[in-house]
């Protein structure tokens, strides 16, 4: 069986959900993309984040994708043409390539950007050193990552009867999780808090820092549209043992992170007792959760004249 491309079980629906169109509104005047004809999108998978943000561009705009994976080049390109009809072909251009290696000339783009992809990388600034590079004198570069490590401390509808020391462990299951990631050089998914840091790090200027204002929330009836959405993609995450769900790959890296057999074993057991007492609960339509994260949006300039 062919391997699934990177990031394939994170492009359903409930992606379509990321962002409010008021909230962009906001970013766009922040960003003062109005000003901007050209844009690169680097690791754009199906382009789920250079689609919202190149309506916000001085048309005619230039934009280019690069992903590693020759499928969503393909995806990206078709959603691109289905999404603006009536803009000329040869304003898009999706290329694969490598985060660390951009196929793209010096001093080019008004702005870079990239949404979940440094989190997955090895070597994250050098993709940042990457995306400065072929970003032109003054131009903005935004960067959208999460810390995913805070979302298992967030509490639900059922937490207040678990036992303090069911929670403590399942923070420390996750926490030995990505540090194990880190350790396999499979990337760093509470990177987003590290960025301000790298963005200072590398000469940008004026960097600014904010967070999402959506949440991943769930309350009886749980009809809507993007509550539908969430509670699919969990059930079939399960049902196809892919994320947290690929039980060998969350031991490999609960083990790389410190964790002994009997803890991942422990652990892992009651990670399924919770999810079967969530579906238990949802279908009784008494479970709820507000089901927020720390999603952050990172951007600054750079300095003119710099090459």
């Amino acid at each position: 069986m062919q391997p699934q491309p990177h990031s394939a079980d994170q492009f359903g629906s409930q992606r379509d959900f990321w962002w409010h169109r008021d909230f962009l509104d906001l970013m766009a005047t922040r960003w003062r993309l109005r000003e901007a004809t050209s844009l690169a999108d680097i690791g754009c998978g199906q382009g789920h984040w250079s689609r919202l943000l190149y309506r916000y561009l001085r048309a005619p705009a230039l934009l280019t994708g690069v992903d590693r994976e020759p499928q969503w080049v393909t995806a990206v390109a078709h959603n691109f043409r289905r999404a603006f009809p009536h803009v000329a072909p040869d304003q898009f251009a999706f290329l694969v390539g490598d985060a660390t290696q951009l196929p793209l000339p010096d001093n080019t783009f008004d702005v870079v950007t990239c949404q979940t992809l440094l989190m997955h990388l090895a070597q994250p600034k050098t993709a940042l050193r990457e995306m400065l590079r072929i970003l032109r004198p003054g131009g903005l570069l935004i960067c959208v990552e999460p810390n995913n490590l805070w979302n298992y401390l967030a509490f639900t509808s059922l937490t207040p009867a678990e036992p303090v020391e069911t929670i403590v462990r399942r923070f420390e299951f996750w926490l030995r999780y990505h540090r194990g990631k880190m350790a396999a050089g499979q990337g760093d998914h509470t990177l987003g808090d590290l960025l301000p840091g790298y963005f200072a790090e590398l000469g940008l200027t004026e960097i600014a820092v904010h967070q999402s204002d959506r949440t991943a929330s769930l309350f009886p009836p749980y009809d809507s549209p993007e509550q539908q959405a969430i509670l699919e993609q969990e059930r079939t995450a399960k049902a196809s043992a892919s994320g947290q769900w690929n039980r060998e790959a969350v031991r490999r890296s609960v083990l790389d992170g410190g964790g002994t057999e009997e803890f991942f074993e422990r652990g892992f057991a009651e990670l399924l007792e919770k999810f079967a007492q969530e579906q238990q609960a949802i279908r009784a339509g008494t479970f709820h959760a507000a089901g927020a994260g720390m999603h952050y949006l990172v951007s600054g300039r750079k300095p003119s004249g710099r090459d």
